[in-house]
């Protein structure tokens, strides 16, 4: 059985705006196994990234609780967070987010540095990360000097310089192309078989989504489907297209969604080969 290294527990999240109070997120719970690569899916403004972001600490919640390996993080002060984040958390964001007047290297040691490594052992290590993304002959190059492929490599090397127990990938594939998309997506499937490293991740896209052990759907702040059983049968696009539309009063978002499901069962798709075996 799994090991669950994450657990979210009924958490809220509000805003207090001028015009009133704004809730994003209203109680959600899920869980992430060891190993496991979790997608989460849905259209903008449906707080996926807020869920990222207070996963990450870059957010605090409003409500309910966040644990990791039985951690209570919600109970935990900035700093201690800051601290924790450090040692448990690698996040890669959708704009990269390199310094742009570092280097490929540089960026990669900065997360060493600041873990209290030494620069020989933190330059020495950042190589040997560069290396597992194939950039190391890009070392010396600033971020202005890489395509955007290169840059989320970049990006990945760094976010797990300090051996996370989890990975957190808002939109990882979203500047990419197809190809190098699933370029990308390969390198994080890899680092999860060498290093079981936990991955949740958000997506637009069916096809990466479709790579993923286990799916949960969102909408407007609430997961209105956690399992998909068959991920290649089922029809993101028809299910995003519920999403956008009003719900009948007579039918809740899980009926809606249930029956997306059975009519793309009944017209199965070509199944996509995945290299990475499932848990």
């Amino acid at each position: 059985m799994s090991k669950v290294v994450l657990r979210c527990e009924n958490v809220y999240k509000q805003y207090e705006l001028r015009a009133g109070p704004l809730e994003v997120l209203k109680g959600v719970s899920f869980e992430l196994n060891e190993g496991e690569l979790l997608a989460i899916v849905g259209i903008s403004g449906s707080g996926k990234t807020t869920l990222l972001n207070l996963l990450y600490g870059i957010d605090v919640v409003t409500s309910g609780q966040i644990l990791l390996d039985g951690k209570i993080l919600t109970d935990l002060s900035k700093d201690e967070f800051r601290n924790f984040r450090r040692d448990n958390f690698g996040m890669i964001f959708q704009e990269f987010y390199l310094i742009p007047s570092m280097t490929a290297i540089e960026n990669v040691m900065v997360p060493l540095i600041i873990a209290g490594k030494s620069e020989k052992l933190a330059l020495t290590k950042a190589y040997k990360l560069l290396e597992s993304v194939e950039m190391r002959p890009m070392a010396n190059k600033l971020p202005s000097q890489l395509s955007n492929g290169q840059k989320q490599r970049i990006a990945i090397a760094r976010a797990i310089a300090n051996n996370p127990r989890m990975l957190i990938c808002d939109e990882p594939s979203r500047a990419l192309d197809t190809a190098l998309g699933d370029e990308i997506m390969d390198l994080i499937e890899n680092l999860i078989e060498k290093e079981n490293i936990s991955v949740i991740m958000t997506t637009h896209d069916p096809e990466i989504a479709a790579r993923a052990d286990r799916v949960l759907i969102i909408r407007d702040g609430k997961l209105v489907e956690e399992k998909i059983k068959d991920r290649e049968a089922f029809d993101f696009k028809a299910a995003k297209e519920i999403y956008r539309n009003p719900i009948d009063k007579n039918q809740d978002q899980n009926e809606k969604v249930s029956e997306v499901i059975s009519e793309t069962h009944k017209k199965p798709k070509k199944k996509k080969q995945v290299k990475r075996k499932k848990k």
